[in-house]
């Protein structure tokens, strides 16, 4: 992950602060950074009910903006990477294994390492499919909400109780929830399916079974002897 620095960030110290969805998330308070300049964590003021502390690993200025990168996508995409490349060096020594060319003295303790590294990406990748699935719930359950205020105010709205000024801004507010609600539910959906992928291939190292493809006539044939087959031919 690539770290901010001190000097690119500074500059945002009590500014609003948003997510990649474009919900401003609070206010950035202070910053804690290494002797290096590199930025280890923020403190943003969330409204007027705390502070909160981001890592700095998961900052990114985008648009001239400071964005936080949610915890779910942060934790995905750390580990898919991480999944990815433990992948490929299992292929690399495997390769090299089977050429024979260094002493299994040297070859073995590196796939045991290796092994132990997977094993406990294993375990985080359950971890981080829970978080996953957790946001997805939660998001699933603002809608509804959402849902529910929106056909509240168009009761009040078709009753003549809120006047169309009124009734204008609050559909506006609900339609953009709604909108950024879809759009992470659809991200986080499809970060745990990129995430079941890259899982398959580290864990196992096998590939889809494509099954081979077969034309319309040689569909109709099996079919008619898959039928054949069921036929019982009964004597009086």
């Amino acid at each position: 992950m690539v770290y901010l620095k001190i000097d690119e960030i500074s500059r945002f110290t009590g500014y609003d602060v948003q997510d990649e969805y474009g919900r401003n998330i609070g206010t950035i308070i202070s910053i804690s950074s290494s002797v290096d300049g590199r930025v280890e964590n923020i403190s943003i003021k969330i409204a007027d009910r705390g502070l909160e502390s981001i890592d700095g690993e998961r900052l990114k200025i985008s648009d001239g903006k400071v964005v936080v990168v949610p915890l779910w996508k942060f934790e995905a995409s750390r580990l898919i990477e991480n999944l990815d490349r433990a992948y490929k060096r299992r292929k690399a020594l495997d390769t090299i294994s089977g050429q024979n060319e260094l002493p299994s003295s040297v070859i073995e303790p590196m796939k045991r390492r290796l092994d132990e590294e997977i094993k406990a990406l294993r375990i985080k990748a359950e971890e981080v499919k829970r978080i996953i699935n957790g946001r997805i719930s939660e998001i699933e359950v603002d809608e509804i909400r959402v849902a529910r205020a929106i056909a509240n105010i168009d009761i009040l709205y078709f009753s003549g109780e809120v006047s169309e000024k009124g009734y204008t801004q609050s559909m506006n507010h609900l339609k953009r929830m709604r909108d950024i609600m879809t759009e992470e539910k659809r991200s986080a959906k499809e970060y745990l399916e990129k995430l079941e992928k890259t899982m398959q291939l580290a864990f196992t190292g096998d590939k889809e079974v494509s099954k081979p493809k077969i034309n319309n006539e040689e569909a109709k044939v099996l079919q008619e002897q898959q039928q054949d087959s069921l036929v019982v031919k009964i004597e009086g």
